[in-house]
């Protein structure tokens, strides 16, 4: 575990008078670090494998699809967040979606003298989240951001903080710590939290990462796991914005879930990022082979839109760690969907 430095001033925060993240934090830094490789085909996303076998796609040529070295930059020693299956499949369909969009290009400069760029500014880069774990009086809580309505990439969407490396900011590819880094100095710039009313010299104790996922533009994106260190006031009170007043720019809004709330809320809809190469019409025009993936619930509050919930990428991320990590510490045994501290 490791501390994110920040400057001190006065007393306003409380340490968790509870103690409870303090006294968890070493077992969730122990599960998160005690994965290998083997673990990874085991089921992080009930469902989803059984959905394929029933709709007769042919896994096996999956595999085929995928090589075993391309597979292995993404599976380090820390918990899975996708199965063998899932990855591959998120692999076959970034290439699918990169390719039409080449020919799309390809095409479009054919027709037009005035060639473009295709070359992104952040290609090949990688990128780093916090999942910031959180007390809010007291209960164990989760910390997100809807993302401003102005952004030009997944307006208005429920995200965790993060962004892109760095490496002028974060340290050299090599550092173990940068991409900690990254998540830590994107968190300061969503959230602007003020480091005035921090009576010690951090916000954020780091416990751990899981494994890298990919976007659907390629990018490695990284979770990290960090929790706060203060008990925090609820997210409807003015308190709780003097402390996370946020950049307007990048975040319109700040808020918490307690875990239990996340749990009991989990529900399923058709997840475009894999759905889109393998599902199909039959004969009666019925959708076959709609992959499902994990979607949550947020409670109503004044700041809530039409529309709000936590899915996509985010979704995929949280589920595993809720069932296989804050679950099994806060909630005991035999975890799942609608479980309850």
């Amino acid at each position: 575990m490791r501390a994110a430095q920040q400057s001190t001033s006065r007393l306003v925060l409380q340490p968790s008078t509870s103690l409870l993240l303090q006294n968890a934090a070493p077992r969730i830094a122990s599960i998160l670090s005690s994965f290998t490789n083997d673990d990874t085909t085991s089921s992080r996303h009930e469902g989803t494998e059984q959905l394929l076998v029933e709709d007769d796609v042919p896994t096996s040529s999956l595999a085929a699809k995928v090589k075993e070295e391309e597979l292995k930059q993404w599976q380090t020693p820390h918990l899975p967040i996708l199965t063998d299956l899932q990855l591959k499949m998120s692999l076959i369909e970034i290439e699918r979606r990169r390719k039409l969009k080449q020919q799309t290009i390809q095409h479009d400069q054919s027709t037009n003298s005035r060639s473009t760029s295709t070359t992104s500014s952040y290609k090949n880069q990688e990128a780093a989240i916090l999942i910031p774990l959180c007390t809010v009086q007291g209960t164990p809580s989760i910390l997100f951001t809807r993302r401003s309505a102005t952004l030009s990439n997944h307006a208005s969407q429920i995200s965790f903080p993060g962004g892109y490396y760095d490496s002028s900011l974060d340290g050299i590819r090599d550092d173990d710590d940068r991409l900690v880094n990254t998540a830590l100095r994107e968190t300061q710039e969503e959230l602007c939290y003020n480091t005035d009313l921090l009576p010690t010299s951090s916000l954020i104790t780091i416990l751990g990462r899981t494994q890298p996922v990919p976007s659907m533009q390629g990018k490695k994106v990284t979770p990290i796991i960090g929790m706060c260190n203060y008990d925090l006031p609820q997210h409807s009170t003015a308190e709780f914005e003097r402390i996370f007043p946020g950049n307007p720019d990048e975040v319109d809004w700040i808020f918490t879930i307690p875990i239990r709330e996340l749990m009991e809320g989990e529900t399923s809809e058709p997840l475009e990022r894999w759905s889109t190469s393998y599902s199909h019409h039959d004969n009666n025009g019925k959708k076959r082979n709609v992959v499902m993936g994990p979607a949550f619930h947020i409670p109503e509050c004044s700041k809530k839109s039409e529309g709000d919930k936590i899915w996509g990428l985010t979704a995929i991320v949280l589920r595993p760690l809720l069932r296989k990590v804050f679950g099994p510490v806060f909630c005991g045994e035999g975890v799942g969907g609608n479980a309850k501290l």
